[in-house]
């Protein structure tokens, strides 16, 4: 069967039909129920797209030839299934399916308007343009679909349709910015205020007054909404031109104050309902924690990982890292359980990179072997499924370590120790060039530990941490590669700093 999906693709294309409109149909409606077997496998998925069948489908669907809903049908299951790499062989196959669908979004004025919503969002999510930073990439769907989307928040929705709009303009925003809604033909800066101020409020709504369980059924709602709070706070910072008033500005800043609140007063509940209340508790106080539910330590476990804790965490990370006056104080409350989410995490990088290194270790060894190839590929992706949550704290906290209630709250959480041990873990992953953006963090954690020097100059002499980062700077200074004039700089500054706060009794 495998070797006949060339032939299939002619039966689709209708190369092989007769004169009888019947006989065609059948020989075609045979073709798709063999690719939608092939499509149940992952064999076949390679099959599918290294045979030219998506680039078959996707002119198929384009073109409204015979079954091309199941043109569109085979080729959600290859996205849902295989992501990006579903256009791998012809990206431009992916633009031909999404301008039909947009133009169908935009004109439709049925209930088949939130079908096409749905399957836009699956198409955008295994996008193959996943590039917000450049600037310059404007598909030639995206001004139809703004528009749509424009026109469709300005309506009155129920909370379903609402939700789908919002998961929508999400899943857009994630992949061109939010600067799509400034780029809609009509009202500009209105619809960016009103996607906002609409994301916010479902924030508040879904987070405060609720208990844990009701705030993890809208888990999907809320991670779309940080989504766009977060590109929200991106555009401001980086956007060299805003079509926006300072009243407007002013209207912006005060609903992401609303929803940010509400975040931290939903992480706050979640550790004290989950065993950490110490860690949260006003040092003036003796608060006594109300039990509203007993759970298992297994239960208060999965709930501090969850998806939507990880997105929590991850879009007060963002505002921390640009608002560094407005709710200062909650944020220096939060911490301790911030640092702990990390701490967490930071392990389970760890655990995950030791797994890896492993699997690395017994695939030389057994040379090819198909049972230690495939325990090397589930290492891999095991490793790129754990979540980083240090990597969206950094930038904030390089901020707030310059502040004396915060910073001592930092550091009796423990913050040098897991610095340290974070700082050598994007080393290691800079170093073997597994992660892109550990260059970043490396920069970000030694700006961290530059503030920490010059307000604590002490601490040098008492943390063996910074013993290891003078070794560690004098040492590995020369293998830095002369491309990466930003990271060497950066730890020929940290060093320097260390070397001149060194008491002489340091041995190194």
């Amino acid at each position: 069967m495998l070797s006949k999906v060339s032939f299939l693709n002619e039966i689709i294309l209708g190369n092989f039909c007769s004169a009888a409109e019947v006989e065609s149909q059948k020989l075609v409606d045979e073709a798709y129920q063999c690719l939608f077997g092939l499509a149940s496998t992952d064999a076949g998925w390679n099959h599918l797209i290294n045979g030219r069948t998506v680039s078959v489908l996707s002119q198929a669907f384009s073109n409204s030839s015979y079954g091309h809903d199941r043109s569109l049908q085979l080729l959600l299951t290859l996205v849902s299934a295989c992501g990006p790499a579903t256009w791998c062989k012809k990206p431009e196959d992916e633009n031909m399916v999404l301008n039909k669908l947009a133009t169908e979004f935009s004109v439709d004025k049925t209930k088949r308007k939130f079908e096409l919503l749905e399957i836009l969002v699956i198409l955008l999510l295994g996008s193959a343009h996943k590039s917000q930073a450049d600037s310059d990439y404007s598909p030639p769907w995206l001004s139809t679909l703004s528009e749509a989307l424009a026109e469709l928040l300005k309506n009155k929705l129920g909370g379903q349709q609402r939700e789908q709009v919002l998961k929508l303009c999400s899943v857009l925003t994630e992949l061109v910015g939010i600067g799509w809604t400034i780029n809609a033909p009509q009202d500009q800066a209105k619809i960016l205020l009103l996607l906002v101020h609409l994301s916010a409020i479902e924030v508040r709504m879904n987070l405060e007054d609720c208990d844990l369980k009701q705030v993890e059924a809208k888990a999907s709602l809320l991670c779309s909404c940080y989504s766009i709070l977060e590109g929200a706070i991106h555009y401001m910072v980086d956007g060299l031109s805003l079509p926006l008033t300072a009243t407007q500005i002013g209207q912006l800043h005060s609903a992401m104050l609303g929803a940010f609140s509400a975040v931290i007063v939903y992480l706050d509940k979640l550790a004290r309902e989950t065993g950490m209340a110490d860690l949260v508790a006003d040092d003036s106080s003796n608060m006594e924690l109300e039990i509203t539910e007993y759970r298992t330590d297994e239960e208060n476990k999965k709930y501090r990982s969850s998806l939507l804790v990880h997105a929590s965490v991850r879009v007060l990370g963002a505002w921390m890292a640009e608002e560094t006056l407005a709710l200062r104080q909650d944020v220096v409350q939060l911490l301790p359980f911030l640092l702990q989410l990390c701490q967490d995490s930071c392990k389970q990088l760890l655990d995950a990179e030791t797994r890896k290194d492993e699997g690395d270790a017994d695939c030389e060894e057994a040379d090819g072997n198909t049972d230690e190839s495939n325990a090397r590929m589930h290492a891999s992706k095991e490793t790129a499924d754990v979540f980083d949550l240090m990597r969206f704290l950094v930038p904030g906290l390089c901020h707030l370590v310059t502040d004396d209630k915060a910073r001592h709250k930092l550091l009796n959480s423990q913050l040098v120790p897991l610095l340290g041990q974070y700082f050598r873990y994007h080393w290691r992953q800079c170093s073997s060039q597994r992660c892109a953006d550990s260059k970043v963090t490396l920069v970000t954690t030694c700006a961290i530990f530059q503030n920490l020097i010059l307000t604590e100059p002490k601490l040098v002499s008492e943390e063996d941490v910074f013993k290891e980062l003078l070794c560690f700077c004098l040492s590995t200074f020369h293998t830095i590669d002369e491309d990466d004039v930003i990271i060497a700089s950066n730890v020929l500054v940290l060093g320097l700093f260390l070397v001149r706060n060194s008491t002489p009794e340091q041995e190194l």
